[in-house]
């Protein structure tokens, strides 16, 4: 083989090999990142969730101990009276409060801080003693429910504390007498992400915003954090000292005044640190900022796994050039060489024969896995409700309000979501149950409702509307329910993210089931995301053809869905592009 050929050789080994590198760090990064947002978005719905357990709480205690009859009576003179008389009317009302801000103060209520109409301080229940302060130019969020005499919440810092404000307008007779402010801590947002979710999480204020608000003899509650322009808290350095960030810590900062929650990964802890940006709830800037961690080995295994996987690409690539050169240089051995891969031809076979089995398994295995989380997704809220009730509970209990029509009202919430969450479980066992099942006589309609029924509620967070068309008339079909569920799953997984890629104005699937002229039972799901390229028609039921990245498909659902109809339940499965999306058809024959 001459020199030229060789050099040319070479060049096109070493393109070769930087262009499988270059694919496999993109599809790495790609992956990281798609991991990276599915964890802050995971952890920013832990945040509001614990945000609007205590809102539910705020808006009890309001109702239930401050905008009652009595201490709007006693509050309603503070305003027009001397100084003597506020004195007085100031005394009664912390005495009438007391006992029960004490209580309250179990559900980690931080303040009830009572204002007048013009913005000063009447009666703070933490600090009785400080009173009289405007607070026009500290606390905006006052200045606004006084001036507009409408409720408003959001984190806030103040004279003493800061805290997630509920902030309530008193009228009594149609007049307004001032506001009340019921507020919460951030330690107490931490201990029940701890509680809730077994996360560490840490929080930071702005600097310049502590400097600015804070009584002087006040100020010593804080710490210098490690971010320049933010402080700790000391009690919360107190219960739980945070993990120190050294570097990249200007860019950080950068980052989280653009305002929106992000994550970096903490190699030296195998940590993911999530940073959720806390906003005034006036003029929105970052005025806080709220860390939740969370352990995490996917970064590290997916590391190691696409180290292997290069190497192993490295050396079977390797491989085929150096069979190739010796293919090149030894012409006369070629006969040998083309029996040599017809045997490793056959081989491959009966590993791909084998290797569909297994794939087949794999899969049913990611079915069941799939199911899982969206029956996972169905619980976030009833397990909410159910933990919004009980706190309900105990705070009517505590507070001697506790009477039958209360305690039947929470109850009854309570065991309601048991209930609902007790018929989940019953769909997930028989959907297990389906994967192991004979062929059986199904009503068609029923057991797609099911699965719907299952997914979708996932399917609505992404902004997408299942449309069901169903024949009145039951529709019989013999079939294996497991490949049923596991086909019918794999279409709409696909056109799931096919609509969030492509992202139409209004997400839709509509599924139809109908007998068609020649007697068979014809199954169609149709959604709106743009359709399959022409290009790629005739090639989406071969195995690995996928259009997605390689971190995130691998051209094997399509392919064994196609395997699943066509050879073991006898009937057929193919598409068509129409009406701006792709339809799938799965044509089963009929039994009666």
């Amino acid at each position: 083989m001459n020199k030229s050929i060789v050099t040319r050789f070479i060049f096109v080994y070493i393109f070769f090999l930087l262009t499988i590198t270059t694919i496999f760090y993109f599809n790495y990064q790609k992956t990281i990142e798609n991991h990276f947002q599915k964890t802050t978005k995971e952890s920013f719905s832990e945040y509001k969730a614990v945000y609007d357990r205590n809102k539910q709480i705020a808006d009890l205690i309001f109702q239930s101990e401050i905008n009652t009859n009595k201490i709007l009576t006693i509050f309603k003179d503070a305003y027009l009276s001397n100084k003597e008389q506020r004195d007085e009317i100031r005394k009664e009302l912390y005495e009438e409060l007391k006992e029960k801000y004490y209580k309250l103060k179990a559900f980690n209520l931080r303040q009830l801080h009572f204002h007048l109409p013009n913005n000063d301080s009447f009666l703070r229940m933490h600090r009785p003693q400080k009173y009289g302060d405007n607070l026009s130019h500290i606390r905006e969020t006052v200045r606004y429910v006084n001036q507009n005499k409408k409720y408003i919440h959001g984190f806030e810092e103040g004279r003493i504390f800061n805290g997630f404000r509920f902030i309530y307008p008193l009228f009594f007779r149609n007049m307004h007498i001032g506001s009340v402010e019921i507020s919460f801590n951030s330690l107490a947002m931490i201990k029940a992400i701890k509680e809730t979710y077994n996360k560490n999480s840490h929080f930071l204020i702005k600097k310049d915003v502590v400097d600015k608000k804070l009584f002087e003899d006040e100020k010593s509650n804080y710490l210098q954090s490690q971010y320049k322009e933010f402080y700790y808290e000391k009690e919360i350095v107190s219960y739980h000292k945070p993990l120190l960030i050294k570097n990249n810590t200007k860019q950080l900062t950068k980052k989280i005044y653009e305002g929106e929650p992000f994550s970096i990964f903490l190699e030296k802890y195998n940590i993911i640190k999530t940073f959720i940006p806390i906003k005034n709830p006036i003029n929105k800037e970052v005025v806080a900022v709220l860390f939740i961690c969370k352990s995490d080995s996917f970064i590290n295994k997916e590391f190691k796994d696409i180290v292997i996987l290069f190497i192993c690409t490295f050396f079977g690539i390797s491989l085929i050039f150096y069979l190739f050169y010796l293919q090149k240089r030894a012409n006369e051995k070629l006969k040998k060489i083309n029996n040599e891969l017809d045997r490793r031809v056959d081989l491959e076979i009966k590993r791909n024969r084998k290797k569909d089995i297994s794939l087949l398994k794999q899969s049913k295995m990611a079915a069941i896995t799939e199911m899982l989380a969206h029956i996972a997704h169905q619980w976030r809220q009833p397990l909410n409700v159910i933990s919004t009730s009980s706190s309900g509970l105990i705070l009517h209990k505590e507070m001697g309000k506790l009477d039958d029509k209360s305690f039947e009202l929470y109850t009854k919430s309570i065991s309601e979501q048991v209930q609902y969450l007790s018929k989940t479980i019953d769909k997930f066992k028989e959907f297990v149950k389906d994967q192991e099942d004979e062929k059986k006589t199904i009503c068609l309609q029923k057991k797609v409702d099911e699965i719907i029924d299952i997914v979708q509620a996932s399917f609505e967070d992404e902004g997408i509307e299942i449309i069901k068309k169903f024949k009145k008339e039951n529709l019989f079909v013999s079939i294996h329910t497991g490949d049923l569920i596991q086909v019918v799953l794999n279409i709409l997984n696909n056109a799931k993210d096919a609509l969030i890629k492509n992202n139409p104005k209004k997400k839709r699937i509509i599924i139809t089931i109908k007998r068609k002229k020649n007697g068979n039972v014809l199954l169609a799901i149709h959604d709106n995301a743009g359709g399959i390229p022409q290009e790629y028609a005739e090639k989406i039921f071969d195995p690995y053809f996928t259009t997605k990245h390689e971190a995130v498909g691998t051209g094997i659902s399509l392919y064994l869905s196609y395997e699943i109809i066509t050879n073991q339940e006898k009937g057929k499965i193919y598409f068509k592009n129409k009406d701006e999306g792709t339809k799938f058809y799965l044509e089963l024959k009929e039994s009666i």
